[in-house]
């Protein structure tokens, strides 16, 4: 049978930094059973847990604090493995890498989490190093472990108040621009289209009465109903649909329909249920659709788009697709564009992911779910 070295500690004077504990061995001072005793009661008075095992990973001994963050009592886990005692979840390392650097280092530090039988979470600073004797060699394992729990919840709700923080501004933003375009688009259409319609019925008056002015005001009636077909196409852009007395097919074949002599666009609805989508976030697809529209005749020079919009109970897809000269997805992210359609998917939960490539064109996948 092979015999491996034990942990034989004679007397350690104990010295406790910030997060670890060090061991430095003294001469014997007093007999064994004493100085088990001396030791224990050093350890047990520790505000971290402490665990000793041999060069094996047996457990050795664990001080009173690793006893009430593990559940377990030592005379319990004496002589066990400790991986079969205690399993943690790594956050920095993985356990082969964590025994790798120990092994090469003498040393490890790095964050775990452990979670107890009644199902207690303890987050933990652990530091791991050799015990050794006194010619230096390493006879056993000393792990000392700071309870960070509080520090990292805090640290958690934080990060998670700051992110709730950020859609609510994200939100105020988006209601913002809305608001500001549909202002527009009302005073587009209410007021400029109202004037410009008058001046046309003046013109067409005057074309019944001066024959010699006729090809001139003829050419001003064109303009301005011209000028009439833009302003409307434009006030529909800007205000948003009321989807409580429309539906997201109908806007959307209005939106497509407006811009098929400059680009031609294929909708797939198939798996499509809008009874099941919210009206604010019809309006976010709405929005999306419009955007990367704007984009895509912009600069895409595709042939054909296409939108596929479908829907599940828990959540809505959105697909768009071109064929165009694509670009590259680290130099353009940054874009208004695509910053407004990432900014509004994760206003509402969702994952934007944007897959482009020079001479690949683009394609946009967009998921968002219902319940938020």
């Amino acid at each position: 049978m092979r015999q491996t070295n034990r942990l034989h500690v004679n007397f350690y004077r104990v010295e406790k930094p910030d997060t670890a504990v060090t061991l430095h061995q003294a001469k014997p001072q007093t007999n064994s059973r004493t100085i088990h005793i001396q030791r224990n009661a050093l350890l047990d008075h520790i505000s971290d847990a402490v665990i000793f095992t041999d060069m094996d990973l047996r457990i050795v001994y664990i001080n009173k604090m690793a006893e009430q963050v593990y559940g377990i009592r030592s005379k319990d886990v004496t002589g066990c493995l400790f991986r079969e005692v205690i399993k943690y979840d790594y956050i920095n390392d993985s356990p082969e890498q964590a025994l790798q650097i120990l092994q090469q280092t003498g040393s490890w530090q790095g964050k775990v989490v452990f979670t107890r039988k009644d199902n207690k979470q303890f987050h933990l600073l652990s530091t791991v190093t050799f015990a050794r004797d006194e010619h230096r060699k390493p006879v056993g394992v000393i792990a000392t472990l700071k309870d960070i729990t509080a520090e990292e919840l805090t640290n958690v709700a934080a990060q998670k108040s700051k992110l709730e923080q950020q859609k609510v501004i994200n939100m105020l933003m988006i209601k913002t621009q809305e608001n500001e375009r549909n202002e527009l688009g009302r005073e587009l259409h209410d007021n400029i289209n109202q004037i410009l319609a008058a001046v046309k019925l003046q013109l067409e008056y005057s074309l019944e009465n001066y024959d010699e002015e006729k090809g001139t005001i003829e050419r001003c009636k064109n303009n301005i109903e011209e000028v009439i077909r833009e302003i409307r196409n434009l006030s529909h852009r800007l205000v948003l649909p009321r989807f409580a007395e429309t539906t997201l097919l109908a806007e959307l074949q209005k939106t497509i329909d407006n811009i098929l002599q400059q680009q031609p666009v294929y909708l797939d609805l198939h798996g499509l249920n809008e009874s099941q989508i919210p009206d604010n976030i019809k309006e976010t697809i709405y929005r999306i659709i419009q955007e990367q529209l704007t984009n895509i005749i912009r600069h895409a020079k595709a042939q054909k788009a296409i939108i596929k919009i479908y829907n599940t109970t828990a959540s809505v897809f959105l697909h768009i697709e071109d064929d165009g000269i694509g670009f590259n997805t680290n130099q353009c992210r940054n874009g208004v564009g695509i910053t407004n359609i990432l900014n509004r998917v994760e206003t509402y939960n969702g994952k934007a992911t944007i897959t482009a490539a020079p001479g690949k064109g683009c394609r946009i996948d967009v998921a968002i779910p219902l319940r938020n």
